[in-house]
């Protein structure tokens, strides 16, 4: 097979184990011993002529010296009679009335002292024969499951260092560059190595090495597993893909002896691609122990066959992984990791650009405005925004509409964001208030916090697990958030248990995700950030793990109980002094506080527009 350069490509075809000649003779005689216990009763009887009993009493009559014994067998209440004449078989049924055969003949005027008169015994089958019998054919059975166990055993050893890689040679992916939207930068990077694997010749005049490897990062649903599948589309070169897991095996040394596998094969194939999705499954960093666990093996091999290609073997490892914090520094370096792509979340533009891709076969009105939505979905990764598109139209489908409209795109964004409605869920008047309450508090203290991102959407419809929300959506993309923005995102957290506390003089357990998020936010702050005037300008880590001597023990921190208890008052004292500022807020308000939950009240959901219009009246 040739491809379209006119290079010779072989396809590896994946090791299969064949059948051995003893599985072959064992279902041969079982099926030979199955067939001769069903056939052996009608063989008997193919040289037997059935006649009617008054033709046979006819031939007794007239033929009376060739009848010399007749056989008498009872069979359910007939009578078999047969004799053998000139080596074939008569016979003739009679049925058994108040007069017995012999006195039948008689009467029939058949002289019986000419031939002798046998009875045959009935013909039984024994409780032992049959226990027998079935002794027989369970051994049978049980010798031929054996073998096949065997069988299958001794294939699956004998291939359990066989890669398990898919292999495209010669076919696309159905997927290229142009499906690929909002991540230029890192199509760019992949673009050079599509042209490296087309024209590597024009590298090598100028002495350009090869990247050996393309490690893509980013967070999931960003599209690292997209870009993979556009450069196989794109290179039309042999492309192996398989997952950090597939490597991994409860047999010692299975995961090295893929690893050696997948890259013998990608040598003979090259130039090819070997992409290696979520490589953190098997490239974590390695731990100071006595002894090697089956990752490091597999890891290990990775970091020898990377290295192992000779300067013109034009094989390209393309990985993929969420978490580069945890993995192994050796397998990072030049030379084996080369290239490292950043993959992030899009931007406005980036995300707009991947709604037309997602939505260029979707039958859309002209009111839907994509421009906008890109601007509602901020912080969404690509694979959010294709789910967005694709709830959109089934929203439209199960409304019997031949286009998709503005309002379902609205509805698919709050269900990909907060959860589907919880129709079912019946809640009393009083329960709804509180939720009103709760929710007007967060939009509120959101409207008189300076660096609150402005309030998009309150409803008190139940939504996933929660009973209502406050959707804040920012003006635009942000790099970098202040600490100004940062408490004011406290601020708004505790909007809601305190305007429950000011209506109703008590609180309920409603607050829940917005203590544990505010408690995440500002830990991060005093921590990670530096906004601490007693902590400064230190970054304190989390627990970690120490070795000694091959064995691991959790050490708490990075820092002493003094600093811990510094930490804690210091997250305490910025959420306390945040829980007033949003009383103060709340307790002006009150006025605005009621009538807004009057208004979720009668209608459950709040538009920004009502919203701001409310505020100004």
């Amino acid at each position: 097979m040739e491809n379209e350069k006119g290079v010779e490509v072989k396809i590896i075809k994946p090791f299969k184990a064949k059948s051995t000649p003893l599985s072959w003779i064992t279902g041969f005689v079982v099926i030979a011993l199955l067939g001769w216990l069903i056939l052996s009763p009608i063989l008997s009887n193919l040289n037997v002529e059935t006649l009617k009993i008054s033709e046979l009493i006819q031939i007794i009559k007239d033929e009376p010296e060739t009848v010399d014994t007749i056989t008498i067998k009872s069979i359910q209440g007939l009578v078999e009679l047969s004799f053998e004449d000139s080596n074939e078989i008569k016979r003739a049924i009679y049925q058994e009335s108040d007069k017995s055969f012999t006195d039948y003949l008689k009467d029939s005027g058949v002289d019986t002292s000419s031939f002798s008169i046998e009875y045959a015994e009935d013909f039984k089958i024994g409780v032992d024969t049959i226990i027998t019998i079935g002794m027989f054919g369970l051994l049978l059975a049980g010798g031929f499951i054996l073998v096949r166990n065997i069988q299958a055993s001794s294939s699956k050893m004998s291939s359990f260092g066989e890669s398990t890689a898919k292999l495209l040679v010669g076919k696309k992916t159905n997927v290229t560059f142009d499906d690929v939207a909002g991540i230029a930068e890192a199509k760019q990077e992949l673009t050079e190595v599509v042209d490296f694997l087309k024209n590597p010749k024009k590298y090598f005049e100028v002495g350009a090495r090869i990247p050996r490897g393309v490690l893509l990062i980013g967070p999931p649903g960003s599209g690292k597993t997209l870009l993979a599948r556009a450069v196989a589309g794109e290179a039309n070169v042999p492309f192996f893909h398989t997952s950090g897991a597939e490597f991994e095996e409860m047999l010692v040394g299975a995961g090295a002896a893929r690893v050696r596998d997948l890259f013998k094969k990608a040598s003979r194939l090259s130039p090819c691609i070997v992409f290696i999705d979520e490589i953190d499954a098997v490239a974590k960093k390695r731990e100071v122990s006595l002894k090697s666990s089956y990752t490091e093996q597999t890891l290990n091999q990775i970091l020898v066959e990377m290295d192992g290609f000779s300067r013109y073997d034009t094989v390209i490892v393309l990985a993929a992984t969420n978490r580069p914090d945890i993995l192994d520094p050796a397998i990072l370096r030049p030379g084996r990791f080369d290239r490292k792509v950043i993959v992030e979340t899009p931007d406005a533009k980036g995300r707009f650009d991947i709604l037309k891709v997602h939505t260029k076969n979707k039958p859309l009105t002209k009111e839907v405005d994509l421009e906008t939505i890109a601007k509602k979905t901020t912080g969404l990764s690509g694979a959010d925004l294709e789910n967005i598109a694709n709830e959109a139209a089934i929203i439209a489908a199960k409304d019997n509409r031949k286009e998709v409209i503005m309002a379902d795109f609205e509805e698919a964004i709050l269900k990909v964001m907060y959860g589907p409605e919880r129709k079912s869920l019946q809640r009393t008047k009083e329960e709804l208030l509180r939720t009103a309450y709760h929710e007007a508090g967060h939009a509120i203290v959101s409207y008189f916090t300076k660096g609150s991102d402005p309030v998009y959407k309150i409803s008190i419809v139940s939504r996933g697990l929660s009973l209502g929300m406050t959707m804040q959506l920012p003006e635009k993309d942000r790099l970098e958030i202040s600490e100004e923005e940062l408490l004011a995102r406290v601020r708004v957290y505790t909007g809601g248990r305190v305007a429950e506390e000011i209506v109703y003089g008590e609180i309920s357990a409603g607050a829940k995700s917005d203590i544990e998020e505010s408690t995440k936010l500002v830990e991060k702050m005093v921590k990670e950030y530096g906004m601490s005037d007693k902590l400064g300008f230190v970054k304190y880590g989390e627990a970690q793990n120490e070795y000694w001597l091959g064995y691991s023990y959790e050490k708490r921190s990075d820092y002493s109980e003094k600093i811990a208890a510094i930490i804690d008052e210091e997250i305490k004292a910025i959420v306390d002094k945040e829980y007033e500022n949003a009383r103060e807020i709340l307790t002006k308000q009150r006025k605005k506080l009621e009538g807004l939950a009057k208004i979720l009240m009668e209608s459950e959901v709040v538009s920004k527009e009502e919203f701001e219009e409310f505020m100004r009246e």
